[in-house]
């Protein structure tokens, strides 16, 4: 009975006090090209007019794929990539105010649920990764080893992502959720797990050589 309550405290205090292993990348990241999004319905429009900052803001493309513009009115943008939304909107304003001092960015609305500490809605630009993004969410709830994440979209199979992907290059639509699993305990723990046991393994042979002094 000594012997085993001895081998539990350590095996305790060894996992308690030892920090996890990172773990490798479970799959490779997208390569890297010029991602280009065109734009969908749910996606944010970022208007800066210098000329006029009261006009400057976030413009929500609706269903139809039409995005309202402070005295330019109504515009159909959807499937436009960025540089042509940029071109479109920017034309629109000519004989209004100087063209060039109109600025135009495209972010899209992204979930971001499961092990995160703090599930939201997340607003970025294609450029970002999703490691990035995740730590926009909080960052893993448990840390410890490379969590898991998949890009989750109705009627479609759920496909796991790199965390080193720019969120560009994963044609991530606004009404998908990016799910972020927690790695499993021996993963978070692995290091810790290893010392444990050659902590176990040195307590016991140490028990072992006490008991054998005793019998002498």
């Amino acid at each position: 009975m000594p012997v085993r309550l001895g081998a539990f405290l350590l095996l305790a205090s060894a996992v308690a006090c030892t920090p996890a292993v990172p773990r490798s990348a479970r799959i490779a990241p997208t390569p890297r090209g010029t991602y280009a999004w065109a734009v969908e319905p749910g996606d944010i429009v970022r208007l800066k007019n210098w000329s006029a900052p009261e006009q400057s803001g976030d413009l929500t493309v609706n269903e139809r794929g039409v995005v309202l513009v402070p005295t330019v009115g109504s515009l159909a943008v959807q499937g436009l990539p960025s540089d042509s939304l940029q071109q479109r909107i920017v034309h629109a304003f000519t004989g209004r105010i100087d063209p060039s001092r109109v600025d135009v960015q495209l972010f899209r609305p992204i979930t971001v649920t499961g092990g995160v500490k703090n599930p939201s809605v997340q607003l970025v630009d294609g450029s970002i990764s999703v490691l990035s993004l995740v730590s926009k969410a909080g960052g893993a709830v448990r840390p410890g080893g490379d969590s898991r994440v998949f890009v989750v979209r109705t009627g479609e199979q759920t496909r796991e992502v790199s965390v080193a992907d720019r969120v560009g290059d994963l044609g991530i639509r606004s009404s998908d959720q990016l799910y972020v699993q927690d790695p499993p305990f021996v993963v978070r723990n692995e290091l810790a797990i290893r010392a444990a046991y050659e902590l176990v393994q040195f307590g016991l042979g140490l028990l072992t050589i006490y008991y054998l002094i005793r019998r002498d």
